[in-house]
């Protein structure tokens, strides 16, 4: 999947990894990959898979994506990376460390410097690692650069951790883990206009099955369109006031504005959690309650100007 045409240049400087988030980590290991490509004067290049691996592993959603595809790919391109190369992970599962190395790296994608986490792991059952990747490789003119772990508040930044504070609803230390907020970029679809019959109309979004998805509740957050920022507030849930619905919905209803915006994709950033998920016992105390949210989402906007 190419971001630009390219050059004559041969050869390439490879990123190896999921890069389920690109986190702090995994943004060290793009840039270096870049700056030697760019000193080199090789093509830089991500390896990557479609469909996290433990997905289809574990044959569950249960690591989720921190990010979507789309928003990986526009954030290595403003890194500097030319090519992401995304392969099916089942094409790949049953290859020995020696078979992706020589098919691979070396054959399909003329590897001159190979990029990776001190903890990737390859090849069938992982049998794989980076010092394999040293051992096979330096002796065939293939020099390997393993990156030690970034380490920020006490711990390795890792998707495992960024996850786990999702699910605590804190978006401050997230957006430290991430280098910025965490966001969703979701089509805005039609649903009851309930929120509009009570004078909050809201962007209904829908997480899709394998998409990780912060803690249930209220969230100020800024939204992106058509080259627009707004802010908002955004309750992520399943609406146990209104319906039964097990799909977790992103409504979102945006201060000081009222267009529609139905098909659009629109992108939502979660800058701070306000309060847990409730479920009221009428819509007159949840359109209370909203009016009350609306209201500590703007006082959180205005503390941050």
């Amino acid at each position: 999947m190419p971001f630009s045409a390219g050059t004559e240049k041969t050869g390439t400087c490879v990123a190896l990894g999921n890069f389920d988030g690109i986190h702090l980590g995994h943004r060290k290991i793009v840039e270096n990959c870049v700056q030697k490509a760019r000193e080199e004067g090789l093509v830089s290049l991500v390896w990557s898979f479609r469909r996290h691996p433990e997905h289809i592993l574990k044959g569950n959603f249960s690591s989720g994506n921190i990010i979507s595809l789309k928003d990986k790919e526009a954030i290595l391109k403003e890194i500097g990376i030319h090519h992401l190369f995304l392969e099916d992970f089942e094409m790949v599962r049953d290859l020995s460390p020696e078979e992706f190395c020589d098919r691979i790296l070396i054959r399909q994608l003329s590897a001159r410097f190979v990029f990776c986490g001190f903890n990737f792991r390859f090849g069938r059952f992982g049998a794989g690692d980076a010092e394999f990747l040293k051992a096979y490789l330096e002796p065939k003119g293939v020099c390997v650069i393993a990156e030690d772990p970034v380490c920020l508040d006490g711990g390795t930044v890792s998707s495992t951790r960024i996850r786990k504070l999702l699910a605590e609803g804190e978006m401050e230390q997230v957006k430290r883990l991430l280098g910025r907020p965490y966001s969703i970029r979701f089509p805005v679809l039609h649903g009851k206009r309930l929120g509009t019959r009570i004078g909050f109309p809201t962007l209904n979004q829908v997480f899709p099955e394998e998409y990780v998805t912060p803690k249930k509740g209220v969230y100020a957050v800024r939204v992106g369109f058509d080259g627009r920022e707004l802010f908002g507030v955004c309750n992520v849930g399943s609406r146990p006031t209104v319906d039964s619905d097990d799909r977790v919905i992103a409504e979102t209803h945006l201060l000081d504005f009222a267009e529609e915006l139905y098909g659009k994709e629109v992108r939502v950033e979660f800058h701070h959690f306000l309060r847990a998920e409730t479920k009221f016992s009428s819509l007159e105390e949840l359109k209370i309650q909203i009016g009350k949210d609306r209201e500590n989402a703007r006082l959180f906007w205005k503390e941050q100007q």
